[in-house]
């Protein structure tokens, strides 16, 4: 079956961050002879000094590795840790409360699990759970996942996160299960096509790839191989995903991929996939081989392992920092703001009567003049009950100081801070 909308949804998702430092070492590396050419403490010192005391109790209990991988994590935003205190134990698990961060709307929440009994947890362990608030409306947004993973304790470093909620009402942290049977990948591996066409078959009467036909691996990871790479006799396009008997549930993805270009440019062509024993085959149409040095391969699939079931919640007494709040009341640009919420790790705009799907364009000015980067999280979340009262919310990279803030400017109007 043609599936060319997720063409361009696959816009959104670019490689890792691994497999991209990977591919800009080829480029860097430049080619092979006879091969063709392969295609980045201030006024907070005090406080962040007086957190760190306060949360050592705590943070030592994880052991140093898992310390370390939080602090890491958190980075600037650790001056705005709340410690938290809860453990329990089941199935030979202990999980333990670590630490939160919270504002009014938003909340990320850390914990560790522990196998007592080893041997269960790796570094592919998913943490199945999450947050649970009063929340705005309609719409909010789930997250988070594990952070780290210390061979050396069994001990797993989770994050859960939760826009969209009102954390001055109470919340609740649910830790579900832990399944170390999932794995995922992604990779951009350069491929060389062979002169002549592959051989194909017929499965379900579509023409796939048989396996062994110009194999490529992945150097990172052994549990799966492209197969088969390169065009058949009709020009299309095959690569040839196979997985070792010992997996299930099989999902492998492999598209062209042209390094630098924009868009749905990056994957160029109509794809469908087949199922086939042990994998999938990704077949390509409207590509040229000169289009094809380059393939852009993920998916998923379950190893044998079992996942443990937990299902443990936890009541939060979660304290959100300060923050800014005005409500305007009043028409700016032609939308009626009824409010404004700001703090140092996010801002939220309430608002009616929009034309768009969102509030529109917000710019953050600091004192020096330059602009706080934001990045949308919720856009035209309906509040509740009064369907014509709505949300846009953002979240900040870096924490902002608000004695640092000069404005914020709603489509064109600007409000001033004191």
């Amino acid at each position: 079956m043609f599936q060319s909308d997720y063409r361009r949804e696959m816009d959104r998702l670019a490689p890792s961050r691994p497999a991209m430092e990977k591919l800009e070492g080829l480029l860097a590396e430049g080619p092979a002879e006879g091969k063709r050419p392969r295609r980045r403490l201030g006024r907070r010192a005090a406080l962040a000094l007086a957190l760190c005391g306060a949360l050592t109790a705590t943070a030592l209990a994880a052991g140093p590795s898992i310390r370390q991988a939080l602090s890491a994590h958190l980075g600037s935003f650790a001056p705005y840790g709340q410690a938290l205190e809860g453990t329990a134990t089941v199935n030979g698990v202990e999980i333990r409360l670590l630490e939160a961060v919270t504002d009014g709307y938003s909340a990320r929440v850390y914990y560790t699990l522990t196998d007592l009994e080893g041997g269960r947890f790796n570094d592919h362990t998913a943490v199945g759970g999450s947050i649970s608030a009063e929340n705005l409306g309609a719409v909010a947004r789930f997250g988070g996942g594990v952070i780290s993973y210390d061979p050396d304790t069994d001990t797993l470093l989770v994050e859960k996160l939760l826009f969209g909620a009102d954390f001055s009402q109470p919340a609740a942290l649910t830790v579900g299960s832990a399944d170390s049977s999932r794995r995922t990948f992604d990779a951009v591996l350069p491929v060389t096509l062979p002169e002549e066409p592959i051989q194909t078959t017929l499965v379900d009467g579509r023409a796939v790839a048989l396996p062994g036909q110009n194999t490529v691996t992945d150097p990172d990871n052994g549990d799966y191989v492209l197969s088969t790479v390169g065009f058949d006799g009709e020009g299309r396009f095959h690569a040839l995903v196979l997985f070792d008997e010992q997996f299930h549930d099989l999902t492998g993805d492999a598209y062209p991929y042209i390094p630098g270009a924009e868009g749905i440019d990056r994957y160029p062509g109509e794809t469908e996939w087949v199922k086939v024993e042990h994998g999938e085959d990704t077949i390509t149409t409207g590509v040229t081989p000169e289009q094809v040095e380059y393939v852009f391969v993920s998916g998923s699939y379950h190893g044998p392992e079992e996942p443990i079931p937990l299902n443990v919640t936890f009541p939060l007494e979660l304290q959100p920092v300060d923050a800014w709040e005005q409500a305007p009341g009043r028409a700016m640009g032609g939308v009626q703001v009824e409010k404004i919420h700001l703090s140092p790790l996010s801002l939220a705009v309430f608002y009616r009567d929009s034309p768009e799907s969102s509030v529109g364009h917000v710019v953050l000015t600091r004192k020096d003049g330059t602009q706080v980067p934001l990045r949308i999280q919720i856009g035209g979340a309906a509040i509740g009950e009064d369907a014509g009262l709505r949300y846009d919310f953002w979240s900040f990279d870096e924490p902002v100081e608000l004695d640092d803030i000069a404005s914020i400017t709603i489509r064109g109007e600007t409000i001033s801070l004191p």
